[in-house]
Formats: structure tokens, sequence, C-alpha cells
């Protein structure tokens, strides 16, 4: 039986199909159906129209700000060749997205969530548009860097990092050691994008989950426990220049489809963030603030 951890990464994926369906789609991910699996499909289709809309609307947009990120710094204003998904999921991007020649893609993630995504593509044939590499890894290990490292990532060159759909998962110990860790890897010019939320929304997302898992028991997906009110900071006290923080709805971050949120209860909207920044230094400093 899969953990919370792939059967959120299920789900996520069930949403970009849904998004690849439409006739105005944002963006279109042919993998997508089959990575989610038939159980995530029914999930999400069993699910009333409004709760689908809710649900998906912030993957989507997520999804298109950070596919349109990614487009930016392997194009060549930037030039960007090494790209880490961390938490890739069952992320496709590898093989969707139009890759720059030489682009070295690595996806981290738990091993059982690896092996079903490489059987999955297997059986699908699916062919990367660049250099891919998987990585099976534990963040809450500190090992992890090292494994990267000798899997190829050439540290002294610039790096795209992608945190997609993850800090928010992670125990706070963790979320800030992995930027520790990301810091420590990336030079100046590497690149930094995360989607993040802020601390009251960890209480918001997990009374919503409790409340689509009434509507559909069978519903699996992973608590939030990681928020930050100032993303800017939090990433300053890693050595990073933050260019741009939205939120899903903002000029840039609703492609002229989501402006709002459905409410379908009288929960208060969770303040969702995406962030993308850049390195200015290489190495923690020896002070730190801490995120609230």
């Amino acid at each position: 039986m899969e953990n919370d951890v792939a059967a959120t990464a299920r789900i996520t994926a069930s949403i970009r199909a849904r998004e690849t369906a439409r006739l105005d789609s944002l963006f279109q991910d042919p993998l997508a159906e089959v990575l989610a699996g038939p159980e995530a499909m029914a999930a999400l289709h069993a699910m009333p129209q409004a709760v689908q809309d809710r649900s998906s609307m912030y993957t989507v947009i997520r999804t298109r700000v950070f596919d349109d990120w990614l487009a930016t710094i392997t194009g060549p204003e930037h030039s960007i060749s090494q790209v880490v998904l961390l938490g890739a999921g069952f992320d496709s991007r590898a093989f969707r997205l139009s890759w720059p020649l030489g682009v070295r893609v690595w996806e981290l993630d738990q091993a059982p969530l690896l092996a079903a995504k490489e059987a999955t593509l297997a059986r699908a044939a699916a062919t990367p548009g660049c250099e891919r590499h998987t990585l099976a890894v534990d963040f809450t290990d500190a090992d992890w860097p090292e494994l990267l490292t000798s899997a190829g990532l050439r540290s002294e060159l610039p790096t795209a990092w992608l945190a997609e759909g993850l800090l928010p998962y992670l125990a706070p110990d963790v979320a800030i050691a992995m930027l520790d860790a990301v810091s420590e890897l990336s030079p100046h010019g590497s690149h930094f994008a995360a989607d993040v939320v802020d601390g009251a929304s960890i209480i918001t997302r997990n009374q919503y989950l409790a409340g689509l898992r009434q509507l559909s028991p069978s519903l699996k997906g992973a608590s939030f426990q990681f928020g930050t009110n100032d993303p800017r900071q939090l990433l300053a006290d890693h050595g990073w220049t933050t260019s741009s923080v939205m939120h899903p709805g903002d000029e840039g971050a609703n492609f002229g489809r989501f402006t709002t949120f459905p409410g379908l209860s009288n929960l208060p909207l969770p303040l969702l963030s995406f962030v993308l920044a850049r390195r200015h230094s290489r190495g923690k400093p020896l002070e730190r603030s801490h995120p609230e």
C-alpha cells in the first residue's frame, strides 16, 4: 500500500490529467493520467464539481508558473544546464517540456515512488527530452547532497532547483536542513523556485483535507507541516535574493482564467505563494532569523 506522499503525488498527477483534457488547458501532460493511475483518477472524478475546481485550481496554476520559469532559466538568457526536481513525485516535465540541448535533469524522491514511476513510464514507452536521472533519497537523511553529487551534479555550475509541492509537507527542521543543503550546492547564478504557505495555512489545509476525506473516505493525502509568513526573509537567510512572490490569481499567476478561489465552506483561504529566487552568495550565514 502506498504512503501518503505517493498518494498526494498521484492526486497531483490526476489534476494535471484533468487539465490536459480541457480545450483551454494551460499545459499538456500526456503522461499524467497513466502516472496518476485509475484509483486517483476515479477519486478525483467522484468529487463534486465544485470540489474538483477548488482542489485543481492551485495545482494547475502552480504547474504553469513553474513550467514558464523552467523555460526561462534554461533558455538563452540564463542558459542553466542543471535542473534538480526536489520531491519530483509523478512529475513528467523531463518528458513533456521542450528542453534545450545539453540540459540534465535529476528527479529526487522516495525509492518506492520512483520505482512505481519508472515501471509506469516503461510500460508507456516514454522517452525524455533531456538527459534524465532519477535518485532515490530520503530528505531526513543528511547524506542526500553527497548522493546527488555522486550521481553527477556539478556543484561548481549554476543549478536550478525546483521544490514543487514539497516544503509544506516537510517537518520544519527537515525543510530548513534542505534549504541549507541546496544553498551549499549552489554557486552564484543558481536559481530556486518553490511554493510555500503561511503558518495559518497549515491549519486551513489540514481542515480542508479532513473535509475532503469525509466526502471521499478512501482519499489519501499528506498534511502540511511547514510554513513561513515571510518567504523572502526565509530565502535571504540562506543566501538567495527573491525576484518574485506571486499568489494564485495575481497578474502573472492566473493566465486569464483563475482570479478567485471558489468557496466551498466558511474556511478562510490559505495564503499560497510561488517564490522565485536567485543565488547571490554561497554558504549559509552565521546568524539566521527563524520562519514564523
